[in-house]
């Protein structure tokens, strides 16, 4: 089974930051997932939520920040005191680390209804660094992710089901060429990985953080973890 490094290796450091990717790779992640939104001025940044009341203590939208401006804010301290110089890092940033160490996936938290051109830029930045293979892209957002497919046929892509039903699900991840179904621990039945095999799919389970979790998820046969502790073992 793949265990995905849940925003970076985020049980032992602040999460969605270099520090966190680092430290996945040196345990050993053979996969990295991380969350990007966009700048006021363009630029793709890693951060879970659109804003910093959680991770920098102000109530600034991400949307709102140029670039340089959210470089500037402290998004560790809140994990510990010795992470205080660990800033939002850029998605460019992050895959320089990460390239030839892992396979990254890309969660797009908001497609351009809230980020105007999000989904070009994401092309453009993984056409540009020939990372096809490595990446892939998921969504809770599934009209970001047919805009990603229209722009490019080699998009690597993982339905991120929510509250969609099954049914749409199937039919949305055959019209995408979706490659897996991730869905919460919640979601994932005795007998759904059996159903998304039959169908060519890939079943990925989060956030799995235990090791009666992974067992009993592996058990089931799903493909892969995403886990915030990305040593665990069964």
């Amino acid at each position: 089974m793949l265990l995905i490094a849940h925003r970076g290796a985020s049980g032992y450091a602040p999460e969605n930051t270099l520090a966190a990717f680092r430290l996945a790779l040196d345990l050993g992640a053979r996969a990295v997932e991380l969350d990007i939104h966009q700048t006021r001025d363009g630029e793709l940044v890693v951060i879970h939520d659109d804003d910093l009341k959680r991770v920098g203590r102000l109530k600034a939208r991400i949307a709102e920040l140029s670039a340089g401006e959210l470089a500037a804010v402290d998004v560790g301290s809140w994990f510990s005191p010795r992470f205080a110089s660990e800033r939002a890092p850029t998605l460019s940033q992050a895959m320089d680390l990460v390239a030839g160490r892992a396979e990254l996936h890309v969660e797009l938290k908001h497609g351009s209804r809230r980020y105007p051109g999000i989904e070009r830029r994401l092309v453009e930045l993984i056409e540009r660094r020939a990372a096809w293979k490595e990446t892939l892209i998921s969504s809770f957002d599934h009209p970001a992710l047919f805009a990603v497919r229209a722009l490019d046929k080699r998009a690597r892509i993982g339905y991120l089901l929510g509250l969609t039903g099954m049914r749409k699900a199937y039919r949305e991840m055959r019209a995408l060429g979706a490659e897996s179904l991730n869905l919460s621990l919640r979601q994932a039945g005795a007998d759904l990985a059996r159903k998304l095999h039959a169908r060519g799919l890939k079943g990925l389970v989060y956030t799995v953080n235990t090791r009666e979790q992974l067992s009993r998820v592996a058990s089931r046969g799903y493909d892969g973890a995403f886990t915030n502790f990305p040593d665990l073992k069964p």
